[in-house]
């Protein structure tokens, strides 16, 4: 079965987790006031240690499925990759809980169907654990459901909330175009590949053998490139050829092919108005978690240790809930 109202599961993730890393008004407050199982806190929201370990241990095995365990002994941003993955996943349940607090205030809940849909996706995901690892993450079944419940409502109260902001995107803002470039190391050599262009030479020729960039075709949206170069690729028209600029370095010709690539640019039309649309719900997430307390147990988390959890194989806690949400 399918649940309709879970369409675009991972592109909501993703851009959920984008917007939340940006909103940075929850007051946090190391602490020792939590219970001795509880990691956090944020207004009356509470994350277990057991629920991280489950996000940890799950994200752990998936990257070792596509990365292999030799990349625990790499760093990343001064840190270990094992302390990275750990701080991503605090972000991330921190990110749920808020979004859990946001649909309390939006009068946001779960259907009948999307509870039922937690409570299979728990018993599967059960099924897959062994006593051992039962034990070490100290969940059962009721814990898995509502973990499942939590994150299947974050999505839904971002989904509806977003899906009541309204935005116009117009043709001329998300219109994606079709260029040849070459990039040329000194402005003689451009003014005379110039000249030569105007006499009639193929752009793609020229391009092929004196550009400094392999990618001699590419298609741009606006705000891919920036500056000078952006402002005249958008103001030629087709088969038009640009003059000589600086920029990066170097310099630069540039020869229109499609000024509007109709397929990519109702494509992107898509994109810039979710961008919009996210942009506008951080302000409204902002103002209501503005006020919020979170507490933290620090060193709690920071005992948790991969090398305490080397029985513990499971990686399929995201998987089972794409299958009872996806599209």
């Amino acid at each position: 079965m399918k649940n309709k109202a879970g369409r675009r599961t991972a592109g909501l993730l993703l851009a959920f987790c984008l917007l939340m890393s940006g909103c940075g008004n929850t007051r946090i407050v190391v602490t020792t006031g939590l219970a001795s199982d509880e990691l956090f806190r944020i207004g009356d929201a509470s994350c277990s240690l057991s629920e991280a370990l489950v996000y940890l241990m799950n994200q752990k095995g998936s990257y070792e499925k596509v990365y292999g365990l030799e990349m625990w002994e790499h760093s990343l941003g001064g840190m270990t990759m094992e302390e990275y993955l750990k701080n991503q996943v605090v972000s991330e349940l921190a990110q749920v809980k808020s979004m859990t607090l946001l649909a309390q205030e939006q009068e946001i809940a779960l259907t009948e169907e999307e509870t039922v849909r937690c409570e299979e996706a728990a018993a599967e995901y059960f099924t897959t654990l062994n006593a051992e690892e039962t034990e070490l993450l100290k969940v059962d079944q009721e814990m898995v459901r509502d973990m499942y419940e939590d994150y299947c409502l974050a999505f839904k109260a971002y989904r509806q909330v977003t899906e009541e902001v309204s935005v116009e995107i117009s043709d001329d803002e998300a219109r994606i175009i079709e260029l040849q470039q070459m990039f040329l190391p000194e402005e003689g050599l451009a003014a005379e590949l110039k000249e030569r262009l105007e006499n009639g030479e193929d752009f793609g020729t020229l391009a092929s053998n004196y550009s400094r960039l392999s990618q001699t075709t590419l298609f741009i949206a606006r705000g891919d490139k920036g500056g000078e170069y952006e402002e005249i690729a958008f103001d030629l028209d087709n088969e038009e050829i640009s003059d000589v600029f600086g920029a990066d370095g170097g310099y630069y010709i540039l020869k229109c092919l499609n000024t509007y690539v109709e397929k990519e640019s109702e494509a992107n039309k898509l994109q810039v108005a979710q961008r919009q649309k996210t942009e506008q719900f951080q302000g409204i997430y902002t103002e209501l978690m503005k006020d919020t307390l979170s507490e933290f147990q620090d060193r709690l988390w920071e005992r948790v240790s991969f090398a305490d959890y080397g029985e513990v194989e499971t990686s399929s806690f995201f998987e089972i809930y794409q299958k009872y949400f996806e599209e």
